[in-house]
């Protein structure tokens, strides 16, 4: 299911912990109205499987981002006390402003700050940290590098301001920004030769202390943390857990302190076992899925009708029963029930999400019969080595065997399943994906255009690329609006992925000696547990 696949390092390692503006005392609305913090312990979490890089600007899993952001500040961020994520507020930067035209940004950073090996933090640190994205190296892997190509250029004016002037009015500039990726890096540590691959430098409210692979990603409280009384904790050290029923005995017996991805059995289990000594949470909405990567570069995925087969061959009511618990959606590129997304009736429209499923796999038959397939064929289908996800592989074998595309499942360590799918080096592979936050100039420049880091299926629709060009830039909301729903119909019908439905049932469970944070969405911002406190 798609949370346990996410969510081990997804809802229940995203302890989401607000850091306010005024660097000295907690505002009074964000205070516990009952209850005053506690300092001392150490969060006890775990991860589904090791980082494949200690650099956040480099990586696009959650693995990375909750083993790293405990270290590390952007210039803002979106509210943690916020479940819908709708508040973007202060960090680095203790306000900014934006021009009449919305071309100019201008951000006003905090002083005193210092990075944890000494070096004091300055806007030509931002500079370097954007731009270490938006301009990489030849061979270096940025996903969101597209976020920045808008900018025209980044200004450090002097050490404590920060200018970035655009090309053209781009309002999701913010949101960008304040994704959990977004970490301000130290330029002379970098320069000098240091890999944050490899080494973690940053501002945080907690140390980096050491990282043991295959066994457990530990941090320690920063004792000159910038923002005074902050943290509680001691520290927080994650577990690397690969086997997801020891992942659970360890929740349960409050050796960690959440485990997500729970079914609705398991939810009962817990309930059963441990009273109100754990509460259960669920996201107010759910920001990615599932999907089936379709390498172009590759025969048959090259052509459109196979890829269409593909889809029209999936019951997908069978798929929410079988993976969903029969508790979900269907969706398309933008996450569903979101302000972006399309409706129903119009999903429905496109290859393989009619209720028909007979016609459905009539259409796939005729399609690869037309493609040259009359007997179908056999095809490598590749699935990452994380908790569950073997569970869509599975059943899409079956329901492709019923076309006569015969699969073999080929299980891949995380660091070499990204390194396939960057190249283009596969035929199929099913991945679970979460978004940073709902907005298609993220998403879509991230996974859908032309050279998008993450379009792994290397399929180029021109049309999509001009439409996206449209809406970026409209100040009209109903106009955006209407461009991204064109965007989005026409990727569909180019089927660069599938997309399998989103579970909307699974919870968290967590301890309710943990205190202070909020579920949100998004599995990838927010993890510096900078409030987080523990009852004792």
């Amino acid at each position: 299911m798609l949370w346990r696949r996410l969510s081990l390092v997804g809802i229940w390692v995203s302890l989401f912990i607000v850091a306010c503006a005024p660097a000295t005392q907690i505002p009074a609305e964000q205070q516990p109205t009952s209850e005053t913090p506690q300092y001392g312990g150490v969060l006890h979490l775990a991860l589904d499987s090791d980082p494949p890089t200690l650099d956040l600007h480099a990586a696009s899993t959650s693995r990375t981002s909750s083993s790293v952001q405990p270290s590390m500040n952007p210039l803002v961020r979106y509210d943690p006390l916020d479940p819908p994520m709708s508040k973007i507020e202060p960090n680095l930067a203790e306000r900014w402003e934006v021009s009449p035209d919305g071309k100019i940004y201008t951000f006003y950073l905090h002083r005193g700050v210092k990075f944890h090996q000494g070096g004091d933090f300055t806007a030509s640190d931002a500079v370097f940290s954007f731009e270490r994205q938006k301009l990489p190296a030849k061979g270096e892997v940025r996903p969101r590098r597209a976020a920045f190509e808008p900018v025209e250029r980044f200004e450090a004016v002097n050490d404590h301001t920060l200018r970035v002037v655009m090309k053209k009015p781009y309002p999701s500039f913010l949101a960008n920004i304040a994704q959990g990726w977004m970490a301000m890096l130290d330029k002379e540590w970098v320069e000098a030769g240091h890999d944050p691959a490899k080494e973690v430098n940053g501002t945080g409210p907690f140390l980096f202390k050491e990282y043991i692979r295959g066994t457990s990603v530990e941090h320690v409280k920063n004792p000159s943390y910038w923002k005074q009384g902050f943290p509680y904790l001691d520290g927080v050290k994650y577990f690397i857990v690969p086997d997801e029923n020891t992942t659970q005995a360890a929740c349960r017996t409050e050796k960690i302190l959440m485990c997500g991805g729970l079914d609705q059995a398991e939810q009962a289990e817990f309930k059963k076992e441990l009273g109100d000594r754990v509460r259960f949470a669920q996201s107010p909405a759910r920001w990615g899925g599932d999907f089936v990567n379709l390498s172009t570069l590759k025969k048959p995925f090259d052509d459109i009708r196979v890829r269409r087969a593909l889809a029209y061959a999936i019951d997908r009511q069978a798929a929410l029963k079988v993976l969903a618990e029969g508790l979900g959606y269907n969706q398309g590129y933008m996450p569903v029930k979101g302000p972006w997304a399309i409706s129903p009736e119009e999903l429905a429209k496109f290859p393989g999400y009619g209720p028909d499923v007979e016609k459905n796999r009539a259409e796939a038959k005729r399609l690869l019969a037309e493609a040259g397939y009359p007997n179908g064929f056999n095809v490598t289908m590749g699935v990452r080595k994380v908790q569950g996800v073997e569970a869509d592989s599975i059943f899409l074998k079956d329901q492709w065997a019923r076309i006569g595309v015969m699969g073999t499942l080929q299980i891949i360590e995380t660091q070499a399943a990204y390194e396939l799918l960057d190249k283009g080096d596969y035929e199929i592979f099913t991945w679970g994906t979460a978004y940073a936050f709902d907005d298609p100039d993220a998403i879509f420049a991230e996974h859908y255009l032309c050279n998008a880091p993450r379009n792994y299926s290397k399929l180029c629709v021109p049309e999509v690329d001009d439409l996206f060009a449209r809406q970026t830039v409209a100040t009209d909301p109903a106009e955006r609006k209407r461009l991204v729903h064109e965007m989005e119909r026409a990727a569909l019908a180019a089927q660069p992925k599938i997309v399998l439905p989103v579970n909307t049932n699974e919870a968290t469970a967590i301890w309710n000696t943990l205190r202070n944070w909020e579920t949100q969405p998004s599995g990838y911002s927010n993890r510096h547990f900078e409030q987080a406190w523990l009852v004792k």
